[in-house]
């Protein structure tokens, strides 16, 4: 299967929106936990870890709600095919 400009536009998209909520979910955890020792965690390093975490979560999340997009599809093709 050749891979889309759309795929990699996507993944360019989910990987900028992970590195927005991996800030988010840093700071969050600094002012709901009223740690402000934690504030070292929102270093490059830290920022990175958290990354490494939320980016295969949320391309996980994405190919699960795929799932069933991918086979509605192939029914859609199936359909056209048929009709051709």
């Amino acid at each position: 299967m050749k891979s889309s400009p759309f795929l990699k536009k996507q993944i360019l998209i989910l990987f900028v929106f992970s590195v927005l909520i991996s800030i988010a979910l840093i700071i969050h955890g600094i002012f709901m936990d009223l740690d402000f020792s934690q504030i070292k965690r929102l270093t490059f390093e830290g920022l990175i870890l958290t990354l490494f975490i939320v980016f295969p979560a949320i391309l996980f999340l994405e190919w699960v709600f795929d799932i069933n997009n991918k086979k509605k599809f192939k029914e859609i093709e199936k359909k056209l095919k048929r009709k051709k």
